[in-house]
């Protein structure tokens, strides 16, 4: 399985478009933590949750400036996704593999409820809501088999639908209004998702060695790295046609 992934993830650096072109970071600052996780925006603010300290942070997206820090009160310790539904934040914990939404009063942070995660899902690493549902992104349940990809009832976080990725380790997620986006984090590739198939297709080199967090503002994929403690936003205006080689088509391939 590992020889597998190796050979995918060489295939789809080959395949990505120059960074120059596709993926191309334009603006980009140091993160509010050290170890940046999930990314969300809420229209005017970027939120970042930090996976060592468990604060969760509002950012200015034009400088970096820290606006708001909060941690603690029933926050998860261990922060992965986060996504903006246009009323509350949600988010997620590595180790217990919860769910929680978050209602933001203007000054505080409140939890307001606190979901299981699905069964048989793997560790949660990536939330996002594309207007009607909450996507959840999860790694395989042994870490090292395909990651998942679950679509949920927002109220209930019933499973209504769920895809095997082509991918091991993928984080959070963005929508754009017509695909997902997340990353592989072990491999620095990021890639969309066709919400309707689970294919993944525009393949990209990431700007730093860990991408995770991912958010869209309307104009550009912000994207957070573990390593390089930055946030970044990049440029996707001018996908090429990937999808004629894309993972997924490898991985049927394969079966």
């Amino acid at each position: 399985m590992l020889l597998l992934g190796t050979c995918l993830a060489s295939f789809v650096v080959v395949a990505a478009p120059p960074s120059n072109r596709f993926g191309r970071p334009v603006r980009g600052f140091p993160s509010p933590g050290d170890y940046p996780e999930g990314l969300a925006w809420d229209g005017t603010r970027l939120w970042c949750n930090n996976y060592s300290n468990g604060t969760l942070y509002a950012v200015d997206p034009a400088d970096g400036r820290i606006l708001r820090a909060h941690s603690g009160r029933g926050l998860p310790v261990l922060p992965e996704g986060l996504a903006w539904d246009g009323t509350h934040l949600w988010t997620c914990e590595w180790i217990t593999g919860k769910i929680f939404k978050l209602r933001d009063t203007g000054t505080d942070i409140q939890v307001v409820a606190v979901f299981p995660p699905p069964a048989l899902a793997g560790g949660t690493t990536g939330l996002e809501w594309d207007g009607t549902h909450l996507w959840l992104a999860t790694w395989g349940q042994d870490g090292h088999s395909y990651s998942q990809l679950f679509k949920l009832d927002p109220t209930t976080l019933a499973v209504l639908q769920r895809f095997d990725l082509p991918v091991w380790w993928v984080e959070d997620l963005a929508w754009d209004g017509r695909y997902l986006w997340s990353t592989d984090w072990q491999f620095s590739i990021g890639f969309a998702i066709d919400p309707a198939t689970g294919d993944t297709l525009h393949t990209y080199a990431t700007p730093g060695p860990r991408p995770v967090g991912m958010a869209w503002d309307g104009t550009h994929l912000w994207i957070s790295d573990t390593q390089k403690d930055s946030l970044w936003a990049l440029d996707i205006t001018r996908p090429t046609a990937v999808e004629q080689r894309t993972w997924s088509a490898l991985k049927r391939a394969f079966r």
